[in-house]
């Protein structure tokens, strides 16, 4: 009976022992996991790369070092995509306009102009996708949000101590003299970029009320800089982002305001497109532009006249800008200036990818819009990041080249917000149990 006890006694202290290695390693494996989350994130973000790699001068010679920098981001991107193969296959399988997308770009090296350069592009351009993808299949929408809103609120403070401490770095130099620019290269990439963050912050804030001490100054913060870089595009985004926000608080805590909230958003819509249309000067005055939108209409009309030249097809994907010999030197040599790009992800994704690449990814996002707005119905608190952060996409993609964007976090985002719509991942509710996606809880507005 003795040497029985003792027995069992040495295997109870095994398993235990056991027991706490495998936490332990758990432990390391989930936050070394984080770590790398973060780090993926802030280098999608593009903050400091550019600013700190590329001479504005002398764009070329610099590129090769950016290039090189984001090899490491790729392994562990894979990595990542091992870890969670699984779950990343079903996000895929959910979603095969992503896919397809994704894949034509890739197609369109038999056609392009640049092959290598397609290749190394749509070879990124999957890897930043399937970035998105892993994100979707890794973290519910809280999680999801939270730490998209960490990323931006480190990015602003790091954008803040540069403007103010390192003013050769963190403010412009050459064009918009004294206007912020922050850890990016150009003042409009880091307006879009806090007008996403801030949209990121007022949803973190409202999935998680408990964190106001840090989401509420993180997304005044944002607005701050938002102003500071004299962006009026950025700055649009974000009157309408924090607009949004109270209008789907509305939405969700007075069911009896639904309807009259609904025709309100409509009719103002409605009513702000009808006076661009009739007095477009007069609008475009209110936020500081002219109807050329600073130049860019001028960049429009002249690749209007490219599209028609391979309207169905496109270039190949990533190739119409690349080299001073290419397609787009007639642009830059009527525009008298270095344009680096469309100034407008539509007509970017036409110049690459043709009409057919241009209609996968329309399709894609009307899709991605009804499943947002079905969420304002069947969804949880994730709503307003799904609805804000599906609307920025689309302001921010009519001045920014960002729809099927390689080594970029809107396209990540954008694909991890798409990802979770079509695989309907379940309402995320405070201090409530997560339920199937067509099986909401009942009295869901005394949650909201």
């Amino acid at each position: 009976m003795i040497g029985g006890t003792t027995s069992t006694s040495d295997e109870s202290e095994l398993v235990s022992r056991i027991a706490a290695r495998n936490h332990t390693v758990g432990k390391l494996l989930y936050w070394a996991e984080e770590i790398i989350v973060f780090i993926l994130l802030f280098q999608f973000s593009t903050a400091l790369v550019a600013l700190l790699t590329v001479d504005p001068n002398d764009l070329e010679s610099q590129s090769i070092l950016a290039r090189y920098l984001w090899y490491p981001g790729y392994i562990l991107v894979l990595l990542l995509a091992l870890r969670h193969f699984g779950s990343l296959l079903r996000m895929a399988a959910f979603n095969p306009l992503i896919v397809l997308a994704v894949l034509w770009c890739g197609v369109t090296y038999i056609w392009s102009i640049a092959p290598d350069v397609t290749l190394r592009r749509s070879v990124a351009l999957l890897v930043t996708t399937l970035f998105g993808l892993v994100l979707a299949a890794r973290y519910d929408w809280n999680q999801l949000v939270q730490r998209l809103a960490f990323v931006f609120l480190v990015t602003a403070l790091i954008s803040l101590f540069l403007a103010v401490a390192i003013p050769s770095l963190g403010r412009m130099q050459d064009v918009y003299v004294g206007a912020w620019r922050g850890a990016w290269l150009e003042k409009n990439s880091f307006g879009t970029r806090m007008a996403m963050g801030l949209t990121a912050m007022m949803a973190a804030f409202a999935m998680q009320p408990k964190r106001w001490w840090l989401w509420v100054p993180g997304g005044i913060l944002c607005f701050f800089l938002i102003i500071m870089c004299q962006s009026k595009a950025a700055l649009l985004a974000a009157l309408v982002a924090i607009s949004g926000f109270f209008v789907i608080r509305l939405f969700r805590r007075f069911p009896l305001l639904r309807i009259p909230v609904m025709y309100g958003v409509i009719m103002t819509v409605a009513v702000g497109a009808f006076l661009i249309i009739v007095m477009p000067d007069e609008m475009f005055a209110l936020i500081g532009k002219d109807r050329t939108l600073t130049g860019r209409t001028d960049i429009w009309n002249l690749l209007i006249e490219a599209i028609r030249q391979k309207p169905w097809l496109g270039y190949g994907y990533g190739t119409f800008w690349e080299g001073l010999q290419g397609p787009s030197y007639w642009i830059r040599f009527d525009l008298d200036w270095g344009v680096p790009t469309a100034h407008n992800g539509w007509m970017e994704t036409w110049l690459s990818a043709g009409l057919v690449g241009v209609a996968i990814f329309g399709l894609l996002y009307l899709l991605t819009v009804l499943l947002a707005l079905d969420r304002l119905y069947r969804g949880g608190v994730e709503n307003y990041w799904v609805i804000l952060s599906t609307v920025l996409f689309f302001m921010i993609s009519m001045s920014e080249s960002q729809v099927l964007q390689q080594n970029d976090l809107s396209w990540v985002m954008f694909v991890a917000t798409t990802a979770k719509l079509f695989s309907f991942s379940p309402a995320w509710w405070r201090n409530r149990p997560k339920t199937p996606y067509f099986q909401p809880p009942p009295h869901r507005r005394a949650w909201a």
